[in-house]
């Protein structure tokens, strides 16, 4: 089980880094993916999902979504991949750990919680995804820890 959650933590983390390429507004683009079917497959570990490249289901979530767009220069190119590309990993780590599914953590993050994260990433990018996990929630005043989850 535990290789099934590292394929879904890299899968869903290079689906947030091609949302830089597409221009995409990182916090409405962060939103509509934790609710998308691309994050449902994942979730629940579909191999179809684990089959193709990334820009596969791109092009089928562009066709359900319409996102903000945002225009990165050529220096923040590299670094916002990064970033997206840790995102995607993070909030994926938290499915895999909490069992909360996407369209559950995107309504309890909302924007102020997806800004948090991005804002915070240089401090947050080198810790443990539990720890972020819990100092946002301290921040963001919500619960997706439960009790008997470890």
């Amino acid at each position: 089980m535990m290789d099934e959650h590292i394929m879904a933590c890299r899968h869903l983390a290079q689906f947030f880094q091609v949302s830089v390429e597409y221009n995409m507004d990182e916090v409405d683009f962060t939103l509509k993916a934790l609710c998308s079917d691309y994050k449902k497959g994942i979730e629940i570990y579909q191999p179809q999902w684990y089959s193709q490249s990334q820009y596969y289901y791109f092009e089928e979530f562009m066709e359900e979504n319409k996102v903000k767009t945002s225009i990165y220069n050529e220096d923040e190119i590299t670094y916002e991949k990064e970033k997206m590309y840790w995102l995607g990993y993070l909030l994926q780590t938290w499915s895999n750990k909490t069992l909360v599914l996407g369209k559950e953590l995107a309504k309890l993050l909302d924007i102020k919680g997806v800004t948090h994260l991005l804002r915070n990433y240089k401090i947050y990018h080198t810790v443990d995804p539990m720890y972020v996990l819990l100092d946002s929630e301290d921040y963001l005043n919500i619960k997706i820890l439960r009790s008997n989850d470890s």
